[in-house]
């Protein structure tokens, strides 16, 4: 009995030795935005690392934060993060409902269609491993992957997967015919309408001035989303989109941005009257804009081009990048669309913030487009506004209201309302 009770008192004595070096080890790192704490052997270094996690982390709403806990190497220089978020959403639609768990006025149903839907969803919440460091040729490194639950039967979808350097990503990220920073703030995870969003296994190149310039072009693989017939198909392409952008800062801050950007784009198809391959160029220019007064923001993007349907949130299911040439069969044919939406959103203090944005998507009709599709979708228009309470550094909740119209080409008018809240925990 004696060696028992001396044998629990060592271990109780190994334990706590154990737990005070281990305490000695957990340094917190004060951050306006996300705390990180860290565990490292060396922990005077920790903050090097911690610093890299901020400066490399998404200006993207739905993307996560910063992780909360870093575990970092002895000699300080590396960090390896895990982290994301959980997300529930409460929806209901309202005087016609969308056919999609985001809100895309091209997805209002027509018809017969429910007037009223309400659905749960949690396949928004995310999870990531980030690994950060500094390297002597390479300055701040980053290799991050994350995924979410959107994929077939709520199984998980990737969202990145990429490697950066000071100078270049190589990976599955956001492509780069967007301005992710200046997206107005949603519930909706599809966002406005007439904004470009997409994800392509890229190469890119950026270089950034010291006056707040900054610069690149990617080179990114081909994702065509285009409507065939019996007499053309669309199969494996053979060209690259290659999308550039220029990017100034005033006063050298991302806050206050001006943009503008390019993409090129070559569709492959199959001419299956003469049996031949061939192809149509696409392109698209883009201008976007931040603006932060004070405790406004202002966000705004424009966007034209031809065969870029599937780089626009709102058409980018309705496969429209190329689309067969009623008049001459075969052959393929590009659409036209404009797309743009403005936002604002107002801090009224660090815990509170309500933004607002409208959005528009058309698309233009060529060679009596119109006539041999008069049920298809001519022209979106979306509307949002909400508010969020940050509850604490890791709860966020949010109620929103979004309506929505779709416009077809024989004139017929279709609207839907919801009805979004959300709360999210970042972990």
């Amino acid at each position: 009995m004696e060696k028992s009770i001396k044998r629990l008192l060592l271990s109780v004595l190994l334990l706590s030795a154990t737990t005070a070096t281990l305490a000695q080890r957990w340094v917190a790192v004060p951050d306006d935005a996300v705390p990180i704490i860290c565990i490292s052997e060396t922990v005077n270094e920790a903050p090097d690392v911690v610093e890299i996690f901020q400066n490399s982390n998404s200006s993207y709403h739905h993307d996560p934060r910063a992780p909360r806990f870093v575990l970092v190497d002895q000699k300080g220089r590396w960090g390896l993060g895990i982290g994301g978020y959980l997300q529930t959403k409460i929806e209901y639609d309202f005087d016609k409902a969308v056919d999609n768990v985001d809100f895309l006025p091209s997805a209002i149903q027509r018809g017969g269609a429910p007037s009223t839907q309400y659905r749960m969803d949690l396949t928004n919440s995310t999870l990531f491993l980030k690994l950060v460091g500094n390297s002597r040729w390479l300055g701040d490194f980053v290799v991050y992957t994350s995924a979410d639950w959107r994929g077939s039967g709520m199984g998980l979808r990737l969202q990145n997967a990429y490697m950066s350097t000071k100078y270049f990503t190589f990976g599955y990220t956001i492509g780069s015919f967007m301005d992710i920073a200046a997206i107005p703030t949603t519930i909706d995870y599809g966002g406005p309408c007439g904004m470009t969003f997409y994800r392509s296994t890229q190469l890119q190149f950026k270089y950034a001035f010291d006056f707040g310039l900054s610069m690149g072009i990617s080179v990114e693989a081909p994702d065509v989303n285009a409507t065939g017939d019996e007499f053309l198909s669309i199969g494996a392409q053979r060209c690259p989109n290659v999308p550039i952008f220029v990017q100034y800062n005033l006063h050298n801050k991302p806050g206050n941005h001006i943009r503008v950007g390019a993409i090129m784009r070559d569709i492959s198809y199959t001419d299956k009257v003469t049996d031949k391959d061939t192809d149509k160029v696409g392109w698209g220019v883009q201008a976007s804009m931040l603006a932060t007064i004070g405790k406004l923001q202002l966000k705004g993007q424009f966007t034209v081009g031809e065969g870029i349907g599937s780089l626009v949130n709102n058409i980018s299911n309705i496969g429209v990048d190329v689309v067969a040439n009623p008049n001459e069969p075969g052959r393929a044919m590009m659409l036209s669309s404009e797309s743009w939406y403005a936002g604002l959103q107002y801090n009224f203090s660090k815990r509170w913030f309500a933004s607002a944005a409208y959005s528009q998507t058309a698309l233009h009709s060529r060679n009596g487009y119109d006539v041999a599709h008069p049920e298809g979708f001519r022209k979106g228009q979306y509307a949002v506004a909400n508010v969020f309470c940050n509850v604490s550094d890791n709860l966020q909740l949010g109620v929103e209201y979004l309506h929505g119209w779709r416009v077809d080409f024989d004139k017929k008018t279709y609207n839907a309302n919801r009805i979004n809240l959300s709360a999210r925990y970042d972990f």
